[in-house]
């Protein structure tokens, strides 16, 4: 299944590109990814993205996130390339509303992805018995 309709994505891109730099918040699966490196997860902390890409179905547009910081002394010493699905764009950027209908549709499609992936895991894997049949109806 296709995820991602190609035309409309490498469009948005193009849109995005024209428009950097983008002020984003991290999302939930963003959050959870830097807990797991041992990072401080703070929902409020504003990034700037500074370049975007598509990467196909696999990855969606990606963007490179920069800290938003005044200080240059608080700049992160990690940059962070991320699916645009798991950020928070700021509602007054132009195509906040056409970017939030990106992620919606990738993500719905994903989700049907992986429940079609989890079907076929919990089905039998031996094929089922043919019964026998009788000869004729009710017979």
């Amino acid at each position: 299944m296709k995820v991602d309709n190609y035309r409309e994505a490498t469009a948005l891109t193009e849109k995005l590109k024209a428009s950097l730099p983008i002020k984003v918040k991290a999302a939930k699966e963003f959050l959870k990814m830097l807990k797991k490196r041992g990072e401080i997860a703070n929902p409020e902390k504003e990034f700037e993205v500074s370049w975007v890409a598509y990467s196909g179905d696999e990855g969606g547009i990606m963007c490179k996130l920069v800290s938003k910081n005044n200080n240059p002394e608080d700049q992160d010493k990690e940059e962070y390339v991320v699916s645009i699905t798991h950020l928070k764009i700021d509602p007054d950027h132009p195509h906040a509303e056409e970017i939030a209908t990106y992620q919606r549709e990738r993500n719905r499609k994903l989700m049907l992805q992986n429940r079609g992936s989890l079907i076929t895991e919990l089905m039998p894997s031996h094929p089922p018995q043919k019964r026998k049949s009788s000869k004729g109806f009710g017979k």
